[in-house]
């Protein structure tokens, strides 16, 4: 049977926070099955993860991870780490080696005033980094951000970064398009960009600004 898949997800630290990004398409086999996927999803106030991989697994794994962190919040009277949601997240995946989740999540959120990128694959293998691009086209998404990204970025410049990288997968990448969908953490907010930002966004790196 085939499984839902294709997609590019982004993920870099800067200055103030964490910006995820990723395309909204939704491939099967060769038909694309969806065109308006969210694949940022928010796990709190100061938690999100891009996801890759097969929808049905990703939704479990991420219910999950949603569900840990509330209890955590409630039984300990204080949020629960990024770190700490990335380590439960790896031992999820390990329990699961021998009939795996095929979900490859990037975790980035804040812990008091820094921001955190975790890339978590199929099996439980976590790797922290400041730029993380994942799923079908970020070969594309690398070349895009390798000679570009630098640590302390301002946010503006981060978010065009992140689009930047996506858009490059897009127009390369047949598994990934349909769109750009933007998300930015930092110690005061979780902020979802609107359609008409995210297009404010790839207007400016289109006009050179």
């Amino acid at each position: 049977m085939d499984v839902k898949k294709g997609t590019t997800t982004v993920a870099l630290v800067f200055k103030e926070g964490v910006v995820l990004a990723a395309d909204k398409r939704v491939s099967l086999g060769y038909l694309i099955a969806h065109k308006n996927a969210t694949k940022v999803l928010k796990i709190n106030d100061h938690i999100g993860v891009t996801t890759a991989g097969s929808v049905g697994d990703i939704q479990a794994l991420v219910g999950y991870m949603k569900a840990e962190a509330k209890l955590y919040e409630v039984k300990n009277g204080k949020k629960m780490s990024p770190k700490a949601l990335a380590k439960l997240t790896s031992s999820i995946l390990q329990s699961q080696r021998y009939y795996p989740l095929l979900a490859w999540l990037v975790l980035g959120g804040m812990d008091g005033e820094n921001g955190y990128v975790f890339s978590i694959d199929p099996i439980g293998g976590v790797s922290q980094d400041n730029m993380v691009a994942t799923g079908s086209g970020m070969e594309a998404a690398y070349g895009a951000l390798d000679d570009r990204y630098k640590e302390n970025m301002e946010i503006k410049e981060a978010v065009k970064l992140a689009t930047r990288g996506i858009l490059a997968a897009i127009s390369r990448n047949m598994g990934t398009g349909d769109g750009v969908c933007i998300n930015v953490i930092t110690k005061d907010e979780y902020k979802e960009y609107s359609a008409e930002e995210v297009d404010k966004v790839i207007k400016s790196l289109k006009g050179g600004d």
